[in-house]
């Protein structure tokens, strides 16, 4: 058995690519003259440098208009959640991102209750409830939450990835996989420098910065995240997959504290990071 070919393999390369995308993420961005330019040269580094693993899966694409119809409106969220992010990244701690980011699944199984009609299921609003709860445990500063603009954009931003992800779902499997990466990255980044009017020399600027080398790897280790994400669901269960991904957060935390110098309420972190995973654990 080719090994490249496992869930194993390719929730190994997720959980060190996403880890590796957090960190130098805040390095990439924390010193950006414009937030909009830095996001959309991520995701053209990410967007190009991931098409490199296109020869070796078979290349298709979809005839179907509807699925280009889906990706574009799925595309509109992804620029939103893509834009905001930069903004929470560059302002807040990375641990404390990682947290927020798992606000997503709660709002997906929101979606999935509300818009989907699917069953009332009672582990899946359990672990919901443990989400949210690990996310108020680390907001909670000196006998109260802690909310400010920031965290308020990273839920907003939560909100708009749940929305391209129920939009997205089966969609990439019409695709070739790097292929489709590259869409969902590319497309959100012209929207972005359409709405906010960025100039190309705009985004050279945030290239030719002394942050450079921390932006080709944070764009490489995007798109890498992406592909061994999507492919670890595609030769594991769901329900393996996804508890296990949630690692990211406890993994995120630990290597913050060692080298971005995140020790602040470190025990808190750990507790949301443990209530999450098992939080996440429940909602499939």
């Amino acid at each position: 058995m080719n090994i490249v070919n496992t869930w194993q393999f390719n929730l190994i390369g997720y959980l060190i690519t996403i880890v590796g995308f957090f960190q130098f993420y805040k390095l990439a961005v924390r010193a950006a003259k414009r937030d909009g330019a830095a996001t959309i040269l991520l995701q053209t580094i990410a967007g190009i440098s991931i098409l490199l693993l296109t020869p070796f899966l078979p290349f298709k694409i979809s005839s179907d208009p509807k699925i280009y119809a889906l990706l574009i409106l799925a595309s509109v969220f992804y620029a939103i959640n893509d834009r905001l992010q930069t903004t929470v990244r560059k302002n807040l701690q990375i641990s404390l991102c990682s947290i927020l980011n798992q606000l997503s699944t709660v709002f997906l199984i929101m979606s999935g209750l509300l818009i989907f009609r699917e069953p009332f299921v009672v582990s899946k609003i359990a672990g919901g409830v443990l989400i949210v709860l690990g996310n108020t445990i680390s907001l909670y500063r000196k006998g109260r939450i802690e909310i400010n603009r920031y965290i308020w954009l990273a839920i907003l931003a939560n909100m708009a990835l749940a929305s391209a992800m129920s939009i997205d779902i089966g969609i990439s499997r019409q695709f070739n996989l790097p292929f489709y990466i590259m869409l969902t990255l590319i497309l959100p980044s012209v929207m972005i420098m359409v709405i906010e009017k960025i100039k190309i020399e705009e985004i050279i600027n945030e290239y030719q910065s002394k942050n450079r080398k921390y932006y080709l790897i944070t764009g490489l280790m995007w798109g890498l995240a992406i592909f061994f994400s999507l492919r670890s669901f595609q030769f594991g269960k769901v329900t393996t997959i996804v508890p296990l991904q949630a690692l990211s957060v406890l993994f995120n935390i630990m290597i913050a504290y060692l080298f971005l110098k995140e020790r602040d309420y470190l025990f808190k972190k750990i507790i949301a990071a443990i209530l999450i995973i098992f939080g996440v654990f429940l909602t499939v």
